[in-house]
């Protein structure tokens, strides 16, 4: 008989098995939303074994040209190697150069530029209160993206419930009022998931009411046949030598 270490249905406090490291170096390269995003995956699903190009699309919800693409832009920068292995050094779990992000964060289906920044608010978060407070020009500089793109990444996150955001103020020498950088709590990866299972039984149970209309309909139309409508007058008919001339519809 096997002996468990933790008894089931108990809580497990090892962070190893609900979250994965992705290593701080990764920011050093440069990467574009899409190819952090499959990087992040590579970390996820260490080791990868037989890491298909298609599990790796279905993992990250990208389309199958869109990966193999990024993939060798990974390997041509040498994060990856040919065989979908990290060739960056990844043994971090030991060191402070790493940061973690939730394992259920794939099933978001975060866009790319909303992950990225997910993640570097995870990256200079403070452990012990889960707060940041960058600027919306240091988040886009580190990143990579546009301000506004910065901006409605930051927007996307709140929505989806991943982070709550607080404005703040500060006085200058003079004694005026200026508004000060967001203040930025990473939020419980639970009450994310919560609220998108939510948001999917709900498009499910529109889904089901939708389809229920549509049969409701199709089984009237079934009985109550509509008449074909008369020939327009636009229509040239061939009269028939045979019968005398009539008209062709009753007006």
């Amino acid at each position: 008989m096997i002996r468990r270490s933790t008894p089931i249905g108990w809580p497990r406090r090892d962070p190893r098995h609900y979250r994965f490291a992705i290593p701080n170096a990764v920011w050093d390269y440069h990467l574009k939303p899409a190819e952090f995003v499959i990087f992040s995956y590579l970390c996820y699903h260490r080791p990868p074994g037989t890491l298909t190009p298609e599990v790796i699309t279905t993992g990250v919800h990208m389309t199958s040209s869109t990966v193999k693409k990024h993939l060798g832009t990974l390997v041509d920068k040498e994060l990856v190697t040919a065989e979908r292995s990290l060739a960056l050094d990844v043994q971090c779990i030991t060191s402070e150069k790493f940061f973690t992000l939730p394992n259920e964060v794939f099933l978001l289906r975060l866009p790319p530029s909303a992950f990225m920044v997910y993640a570097y608010l995870l990256l200079i978060e403070d452990r012990r209160t889960h707060t940041c407070h960058p600027s919306y020009n240091t988040i886009a500089t580190a990143t990579g993206l546009a301000k506004n793109t910065a901006m409605k990444s930051i927007n996307t996150l709140l929505e989806v419930g991943l982070i709550a955001v607080e404005s703040s103020s500060y006085f200058d020498k003079r004694g005026m009022k200026w508004k000060g950088n967001n203040l930025y709590t990473i939020l419980p990866m639970r009450a994310a998931m919560d609220t998108f299972y939510q948001r999917q039984l709900h498009q499910l149970e529109l889904d089901v009411e939708h389809r229920r209309v549509l049969r409701q309909q199709a089984e009237y139309d079934r009985r109550h046949p509509r008449a074909a409508p008369c020939a327009t007058d636009t229509v040239q008919t061939t009269p028939d030598p045979a019968q005398p001339c009539s008209k062709l519809c009753a007006r």
